[in-house]
């Protein structure tokens, strides 16, 4: 690092109310809600109506921050979405996916949702949307408000490939050409229901990078974690897998890749995202926990250091060429107090230089920034932000996003309702 990162701006957004249904406004964490525009930035932000009873009760706002600060420009009509809506920018077009209830006379639970994108001109998002609906490989009558969407795009092609989970059974996704027509569509599937995906899109090539979602697996674990916890809910997230089509007209996806593992342990895995660079290598990062919880580990595996790591892979033709740790924290059996997640965002940072950094927070430690395509081994360096974002995405090419030196940081403070920008001159 040649020169240590600057901070420029550091802004209070808005507060949000959470809708306590499962979500947030950071939920949708494979799909960016931010994207830059030269020095412009749009974000969508979830604003709930906690008079609803039911799943779906957050409407989309779309914020815009020029140089005067952050305004709100446009509302979703209804409070009848559960998820934040991804948004991309695909050449001077804003594309939002939602995924709106069909019926909302429910007062409680969920129900059927209708999936599609609206688009505004990115000049002038004030204009009415132009409605995009996905074309399927055939009718899901599955599709509810627990969509697990992925969105990517080619900011150069201007295409975009959505997808849209099908209960347990994987993925719809659908490819919309520069036309606003959808002329390829298809399925994909998983060793197990896996969630959160990443999406990148490089011509007719397309990536996705899913961690594993299911209930607890083995009986003894889960009726020890329902005992300490009280908790009937329990969803793991310990697997995660890669796939790939060099060509998503004519060639299906590949088997997935599985990059990691912490099955046998009862661990805990991340995937924080995805890029791929000029050539097509495709980068990784991730989180890892050997063991998630303490109370695991001393009974099921006592004397065991829970290790927590930031992971980075490399991979070409689905081979992994490059393989890095790039932090780790360790925490041994002299340390009795319950540890939770150590690194609790991580995310890339595209340069036009074509560098790619990795930025991270430690829990309790701060944001740190470290090189790591080229690689030269680089030493992480810290951010000093004078109010760490814990969880947080960054503006990225697979979502549209301006390539520049700067870091865009947009996210939570655990603990807080806030949502926070900071900017940061590297």
């Amino acid at each position: 690092m040649t020169a240590p990162p600057v901070v420029e701006a550091e802004e209070h957004i808005t507060d949000i109310i959470p809708p306590d249904n499962g979500s947030g406004p950071l939920w949708c964490y494979g799909s960016p809600t931010v994207v830059r525009r030269g020095e412009e930035f749009f974000v969508t932000i979830p604003q709930t109506d906690p008079a609803l009873g039911r799943l779906c009760k957050t409407r989309w706002q779309l914020w815009h921050r020029r140089i005067d600060g952050w305004r709100t420009i446009r509302n979703g009509d209804h409070y009848d979405e559960r998820e934040p809506c991804p948004l991309v920018r695909c050449g001077e077009r804003l594309l939002l996916s939602v995924n709106p209830l069909i019926d909302r006379t429910i007062a409680s639970g969920g129900g059927k949702c209708s999936p599609y994108l609206l688009e505004w001109p990115a000049d002038d998002p004030a204009r009415s949307p132009v409605v995009h609906h996905p074309v399927w490989d055939k009718v899901y009558d599955s599709f509810c408000e627990h969509s697990y969407r992925g969105i990517g795009t080619d900011p150069d092609a201007q295409t975009v490939l959505l997808l849209h989970i099908d209960a347990h059974q994987g993925y719809a996704w659908s490819f919309m050409d520069p036309s606003g027509a959808w002329p390829h569509q298809g399925f994909l599937t998983f060793p197990i229901r896996a969630c959160y995906p990443q999406v990148g899109l490089r011509g007719y090539s397309a990536h996705v990078l899913a961690v594993g979602d299911i209930v607890e697996t083995r009986e003894d674990w889960r009726s020890y974690k329902r005992q300490m916890t009280g908790n009937a809910w329990d969803y793991d997230f310990r697997s995660l897998f890669y796939t790939w089509t060099p060509d998503l007209r004519s060639i299906p996806f590949h088997t997935p890749l599985e990059i990691a593992s912490h099955e046998n342990t009862a661990g805990h895995i991340r995937n924080s995202d995805l890029w791929i660079d000029a050539d097509g290598s495709v980068h990784i990062l991730f989180t890892a926990k050997n063991i998630w919880h303490d109370f695991m580990r001393d009974r099921f595996f006592p004397g065991t250091p829970i290790v927590s790591t930031l992971e980075y892979r490399m991979i070409k033709n689905g081979n992994i060429i490059r393989s890095h740790t790039l932090t780790s924290h360790v925490k041994d059996k002299t340390d009795t107090a319950e540890s939770g997640i150590i690194y609790t965002g991580a995310a890339f940072h595209a340069g036009p230089d074509a560098t790619l950094r990795a930025v991270y927070c430690q829990a309790g430690k701060g944001m740190y920034l470290m090189q790591i395509y080229p690689w030269i081994g680089d030493t992480p360096v810290c951010i000093p932000l004078k109010r760490p974002i814990d969880y947080f995405f960054i503006p990225a090419p697979r979502n549209g996003s301006d390539l520049t030196r700067y870091i865009d940081l947009y996210g939570m403070n655990a603990g807080s309702n806030g949502l926070y920008y900071a900017r940061v001159n590297r």
